[in-house]
């Protein structure tokens, strides 16, 4: 099996590093979106309070993938970090 040089391992993970980071950011809007959202719904009607309540269900849900996906940034920058460790020791 061949593995790729610390170098390049380090690049393709800044990469994924990066990438993560704006897939949390716009994860993060798109819950508050959803929170504006059912806010702004009048309540009066029987389908504007279903609605309030799927719309806060999802933001909920979109906030927990924020969480996954900064918990696998952070993982991908420590490896990062491991290989540029690596690769600047001539390892």
């Amino acid at each position: 099996m061949t593995y790729p040089s610390a170098a390049a391992a380090a690049s393709q993970l800044d990469i994924v590093t990066r990438e993560l980071a704006a897939l949390s950011a716009r994860l993060t809007d798109a819950a508050a979106g959803a929170r504006g959202l059912a806010a702004a719904t009048d309540w009066r009607a029987r389908a504007a309070e279903a609605f309030h309540r799927l719309a806060a269900q999802w933001a909920g849900e979109v906030s927990g993938l924020v969480c996954l996906a900064e918990t696998a940034r952070e993982s991908a920058a420590r490896a990062r970090d491991a290989a540029q460790w690596q690769r600047d020791a001539g390892l």
